[in-house]
């Protein structure tokens, strides 16, 4: 894979990413994960919107940009979700040890220990939910950019 279909399918998916963690805009993924898709189908578009015209779409070059969109998107989302996470887990941790008090620092532990499984299954579900929906945003993509060769006269 060329590097300007890897750099697409990064911005891509990153923009799927990035607008999947917007309050509201979210929202949209309810509907079949319609931002991961569209980042598979903007990963697909900057990378074969200067193709020739061929006589068939190309499905499986749209299918693999929209896979490495899916992991790209992935990893900023669980990136993006662990930088989240995180900042609420310190600010629990600074309130439990100004209060220094055995019950606050024992609820840190327990949100902490919840927190990072949370965060395995975040991470195992985010990839396989972001792969599968952006690939098929790739083909998606494939259909919509692909542009017909003209066809040939006989004569």
């Amino acid at each position: 894979m060329s590097g300007k279909k890897i750099g697409a399918a990064a911005i891509g998916g990153g923009a799927g990413a990035v607008a999947s963690q917007i309050p509201g805009l979210q929202l949209l993924n309810i509907a079949c994960c319609a931002l991961v898709v569209g980042g598979g189908i903007l990963a697909v578009y900057l990378a074969l919107k200067d193709d020739p015209p061929a006589a068939a779409a190309p499905y499986g070059e749209g299918a693999k940009i929209g896979a490495l969109a899916g992991v790209f998107g992935s990893v900023l989302s669980i990136l993006l979700g662990l930088l989240i996470l995180g900042g609420l887990t310190g600010a629990m941790g600074i309130g439990a040890l100004a209060a220094e008090s055995a019950e606050d620092i024992e609820a840190l532990s327990l949100f902490s220990t919840i927190a990072g499984l949370g965060v395995i299954a975040i991470v195992g579900f985010s990839l396989v939910i972001n792969v599968v929906f952006s690939t098929i945003g790739g083909v998606i993509g494939a259909a919509v950019v692909h542009r017909k060769a003209p066809a040939r006269v006989s004569g």
